[in-house]
């Protein structure tokens, strides 16, 4: 064989040996392609529940909580409940004949926030006296007041939840990072190490997403409320003003005589 036949050849094999590297090269980086391109694991609500340990169960109670609540404002933080526009037109005519009779009976008989203002408002009219804005004024405020501070404790309950979950959830992430430490700080082999340290960070991240849905939602669910109770307080504030308007006109020295 000459030369040039042992370099033709040679150069063949150095061919041929670049072409299958780059085969296998190819063929590596497509898998490698199509398994960073593949569908990550499902994760369910349960595995979520599941990983996340014993205090996913305090946050799934204090899920049920708040949308206990939201259902239970929904449904009484109603202009129809807090002052019913029927009673506000009976109240207004039964106060503009001066009938404080029929005006104390129509607010026994409602049990709405409204009636409970003006029930109270009446206490201090004695039926033997002129009727005195100003105190029957002072006396709307003060009754209103309480009733306005009663509602916004009612609403503070959302507020506690949206605050204490992800409180919870921190106390999960704090109790995964202990658990994962004490497998690392154990006397066991690496691969179990390894689950050690996996489980607790996985109920550290479970947990503290937990946490942190239950009180995003619990605390845009106040907002919500909060702006539509105080748009509430403010129309009832102004319906029991419309009949102590029609019970003691302003004007003159802001009295009236009974019938």
């Amino acid at each position: 064989m000459n030369m040039k036949t042992r370099w033709l050849t040679a150069l063949g094999t150095m061919v041929a040996t670049t072409c299958l590297r780059a085969q296998d090269i190819a063929n590596a980086a497509a898998q490698a392609a199509e398994e960073a391109t593949g569908e990550l694991p499902s994760l369910t609500l349960t595995d979520i529940m599941v990983r996340g340990g014993e205090l996913m169960k305090v946050l799934a109670f204090l899920s049920f909580v708040a949308v206990a609540l939201v259902i239970f404002y929904a449904l009484t933080f109603r202009a129809g409940l807090l002052f019913p526009k029927q009673f506000i037109l009976e109240a207004q005519d039964a106060a503009e004949l001066g009938d404080l009779a029929t005006l104390r009976d129509l607010c026994r008989e409602n049990n709405s926030t409204a009636a409970k203002i003006i029930l109270a408002t009446l206490e201090n009219c004695p039926d033997s006296k002129s009727l005195d804005y100003g105190r029957l004024r002072d006396a709307m405020e003060d009754e209103g007041g309480r009733q306005a501070t009663l509602l916004w404790s009612r609403l503070q309950y959302l507020l506690d939840v949206s605050v204490v979950s992800p409180m919870v959830g921190l106390l999960g992430t704090v109790w995964g990072m202990m658990v994962s430490f004490s497998g690392l700080e154990s006397g066991v082999s690496i691969i179990n190490k390894a689950d050690a340290l996996a489980s607790g960070v996985s109920q550290a991240m479970n947990t503290t997403f937990g946490g942190l849905i239950v009180g995003i939602f619990a605390m845009t669910a106040y907002d919500i409320f909060r702006g539509r109770l105080t748009r509430l307080i403010s129309s009832m504030e102004s319906a029991c003003n419309s009949v102590l308007q029609r019970l003691v006109p302003v004007g003159g020295n802001g009295n009236r005589s009974l019938r």
